[in-house]
């Protein structure tokens, strides 16, 4: 995401709304280390008090990397900050490494810290992912006293639902509403599509061709062609009896509603130009 475009979508959003928090996402945020310092400067000018970000601590190679680091983002304004620990994390990137960018990370005074952990959710068959995620998350909460640990269940969407449903039992299709998009918060990708809540692949409107407030006053989730659908009574069923309509087979069982959504979206998309974007989200 370029500077430019951040400083237009502040400056159009803080005029019309009042901001409680940023978030920066990725992949992971700190590759590019540089766009990101200038990035969170550029919000701590709003006074926008909450300014974090989700990181997978790969920084913390050496105490000098890790300080330094962790000083950069304390000094532009980051005040919280997730460090992504659990079993899939860890068979890439050492536990200790991560570890060392914690302590980092309170050392220098950044306010929040969390431990985030995903686990497979209930019913899953192999459970030696959660096990191992226990102990990962033990010995986090043992040595830092400052972490805050978060557990949450992984949602099968993304290469998810292709690399990790082998693992599940696979249930009948499930038909909740989704209750995610009644939360007011908004998400932008570096081709200005505009997501309702953390949820990449429903469009609301794109921030490089319209104003991003605009875009959020014209909003109405119930009214939405896809997420009106998810709210509604029956919920990812909705969305998967458009999708059957129009040519999908459905699989016997899903792993969760989110393994529907992300199924039916996919198959849904060409049906949807400029409502299920980007391209790169789907396969």
């Amino acid at each position: 995401m370029e500077l430019g475009d951040v400083k237009r979508y502040l400056e159009d959003i803080t005029t019309n709304y009042i901001i409680d928090e940023v978030g920066f996402f990725g992949g992971e945020p700190l590759l590019n280390v540089d766009l990101l310092i200038s990035l969170i400067e550029e919000v701590k000018r709003y006074d926008i008090p909450n300014i974090g970000l989700p990181t997978n601590g790969y920084w913390g190679k050496n105490d000098a990397t890790a300080k330094k680091y962790a000083l950069k983002l304390k000094e532009a304004g980051l005040n919280t900050i997730g460090f992504s620990i659990d079993t899939f994390h860890q068979e890439f990137i050492p536990l200790d490494v991560v570890k060392r960018a914690m302590k980092a990370a309170h050392e220098v005074g950044i306010e929040r810290i969390y431990s985030i952990t995903q686990n497979l959710g209930p019913g899953n068959i192999n459970d030696s992912f959660n096990e191992q995620n226990k102990k990962i998350t033990e010995v986090i909460s043992n040595e830092f006293e400052f972490c805050q640990v978060i557990n949450s269940e992984l949602q099968v969407r993304g290469r998810a639902a292709k690399k990790l449903t082998k693992y599940y039992s696979m249930n009948t299709i499930p038909s909740d509403k989704c209750l995610i998009f009644k939360v007011p918060m908004f998400m932008i990708d570096p081709n200005g599509w505009v997501f309702h809540q953390l949820c990449q692949g429903i469009c609301i409107g794109n921030a490089k061709k319209n104003s991003l407030s605009k875009i959020i006053m014209d909003f109405n989730y119930r009214k939405h062609p896809i997420i009106g659908k998810l709210v509604a009574k029956g919920g990812t069923n909705n969305l998967l009896e458009i999708a059957i309509e129009k040519g999908y087979e459905p699989q016997n069982g899903y792993a969760d509603i989110c393994h529907v959504c992300s199924l039916a979206r996919n198959f849904l998309r060409p049906f949807y130009p400029n409502i299920l974007e980007p391209s790169n989200i789907y396969y």
